[in-house]
């Protein structure tokens, strides 16, 4: 009949064992290593993301304005009206140039203070002294220092200076 040797089942099981320990500890050795490597890898991933969302671009850009109008001239006869606005060329994406009360004049860069740096990103209509973008749902009070009316823009326009002599109006930064 068949013997069965204690012995050789005993040393084939530790063998087994041995064998299933070394295969476990190189496997826990490679397990560790894919989550180390997935670590880096989300890590890497959100840092690209974060320093590719807000780029050196995205802020209205320092361009030299000086500029003389004549207000008489027929071009610029609806700043006659209170309340009245124009765009003019200039600045980044273009100039408003808006008449408050009296002789008070506010004047701003077209170029929409939301995402700056995107082609559409500028002022395309100014109705009742409220300015709205063309490409974002953003608007601004001109009478009130171009504050942010609507979302999603949390900066005002930007403002240039200007100084008027007679009917000579001077625009600069």
């Amino acid at each position: 009949m068949f013997r069965l040797n204690i012995n050789s089942v005993f040393l084939k099981a530790v063998k087994i064992t041995n064998k299933l320990k070394y295969q476990l500890r190189n496997n826990s050795f490679l397990f560790h290593k894919i989550a180390v490597m997935k670590s880096v890898l989300y890590i890497l991933s959100a840092l690209f993301f974060l320093s590719t969302c807000n780029t050196k671009d995205d802020y209205i850009k320092e361009i030299y304005v000086n500029i003389n109008i004549d207000l008489n001239l027929p071009e610029y006869s609806d700043l006659q009206v209170s309340g009245n606005s124009i765009f003019i060329e200039g600045g980044v994406e273009g100039i408003i140039i808006y008449h408050g009360v009296g002789n008070d004049y506010k004047v701003y860069d077209r170029n929409c203070s939301y995402e700056p740096s995107l082609s559409c990103s500028k002022i395309d209509s100014v109705d009742a002294g409220i300015a709205y973008c063309g490409c974002c749902t953003s608007a601004f009070l001109l009478s009130n220092n171009a504050s942010v009316l609507n979302s999603p823009a949390l900066l005002p326009l930007k403002e240039y200076y200007w100084t008027l002599s007679g009917s000579q109006m001077h625009i600069s930064n």
